[in-house]
């Protein structure tokens, strides 16, 4: 059977870039679809296929609760206005309005991503702390004040900033909560339960990149009374977190998801990513003026853990930008992450199919010699 994107007229998509929302996240298992395709043939009551789904996810991952949420940025929202109301019902019908209560969400300023529009729209006004050489702990306490309801950590490891220990401290002895955006920090997989026992009181991971469930579905998962307070103005409830709807196929999707991923040899997966990128270096050797090699990046598209294929080139005139811009413009389209700053392609076998490294190698020789 062939791709029912090209039936309807679009392009085929090779994916050497990662799990990306744009991309459509993940590729879903067999057995995630035909679960998902179960639910679909059936009525059940939504909340209490949410409270299961919970337990099983927070079981699952090894923390105290969890909810499910439409992607991250969903659970960004709903682990904003947990901290904004808790469990107060009267403040939750007034979101986005904080009148009368604390409503700063603090963030180092190397940590601002353009998805943290979220936090304001729950109704919170972000803090920056620091700038962008980094936060000390000083700028940190300096941001903390009594109109603190949060503080928000966004998993990027740039330097220097604050750590999450140091930040969950700080935030602590103000008895301020602490919210991680992890969303793509999956593999490893200890991360699932790690955040969590360093500290973080809520933490945010993407349902449809590694974990390969549904694109737009997500977790939400630490302390039980904020996950509590963010379930009650979330769907099917009032509230908030009302037009965030969840169906019943996105909440198998992903169970069904994490059972498969928590069950998978990570390691191995780590050995034959690294063995792709080995044979996409080999093929692409003796290009004039082109270099690859196999790294695993230290910033950029997440996971890092994930190795990588570096391509840099000699010929000044051709920006990164445009060599991405290239591949993508290509049939089938060939999707690959740019590093402007240091003029190369960063090619990634998380999500190649079998016989698709070759077509990849093809389209990087492609652009490359016909300059």
């Amino acid at each position: 059977m062939g791709s029912i994107y090209e039936e309807i007229g679009l392009r085929p998509v090779i994916n050497a870039s990662g799990s990306m929302t744009y991309l459509g996240g993940s590729l879903m298992a067999p057995e995630v679809v035909e679960a998902m395709d179960r639910a679909a043939r059936q009525f059940v009551f939504i909340e209490e296929l949410i409270a299961w789904a919970g337990r099983e996810v927070a079981l699952l991952a090894g923390v105290p609760a969890a909810h499910i949420t439409t992607g991250s940025a969903g659970g960004l929202l709903l682990a904003t206005a947990a901290c904004l109301t808790g469990t107060d019902r009267r403040r939750m019908l007034q979101l986005p309005d904080t009148q009368g209560s604390p409503n700063e969400v603090v963030v180092q300023r190397r940590h601002r991503i353009s998805f943290d529009q979220a936090v304001r729209t729950a109704g919170a006004r972000l803090v920056e702390a620091g700038d962008s050489t980094g936060c000390t702990t000083a700028q940190l306490q300096a941001a903390l004040g009594p109109q603190t309801a949060a503080v928000l950590y966004v998993d990027l490891h740039p330097t220097p900033l604050l750590t999450l220990a140091e930040v969950v401290q700080l935030a602590h002895a103000r008895g301020v909560p602490v919210i991680v955006d992890a969303a793509a920090e999956l593999p490893p997989a200890a991360n699932l339960s790690a955040l969590v026992q360093q500290g973080a009181d809520l933490v945010i991971f993407s349902g449809g990149k590694d974990i390969a469930g549904p694109n737009d579905s997500g977790i939400l998962c630490g302390r039980v009374d904020l996950v509590q307070a963010a379930a009650m103005q979330s769907f099917p409830n009032a509230g908030i977190g009302r037009p965030l709807k969840v169906s019943k196929e996105q909440i198998i999707g992903l169970v069904w998801a994490l059972r498969r991923w928590t069950g998978l040899d990570h390691e191995a997966r780590v050995r034959g990513w690294q063995a792709q990128a080995e044979n996409l270096r080999q093929a692409l050797q003796g290009l004039p003026g082109v270099q690859a090699e196999v790294a695993v990046p230290t910033s950029g598209p997440r996971p890092l853990i994930v190795p990588k294929v570096r391509v840099t080139w000699t010929d000044a005139s051709l920006s990164a930008d445009a060599a991405a811009d290239a591949l993508a413009a290509g049939h089938p389209a060939v999707v690959v992450a740019e590093d402007p700053r240091n003029r190369a392609l960063w090619l990634n076998p998380q999500h190649l199919e079998p016989g698709q490294e070759q077509l990849v190698v093809d389209a990087v020789r492609r652009l490359f010699e016909s300059r």
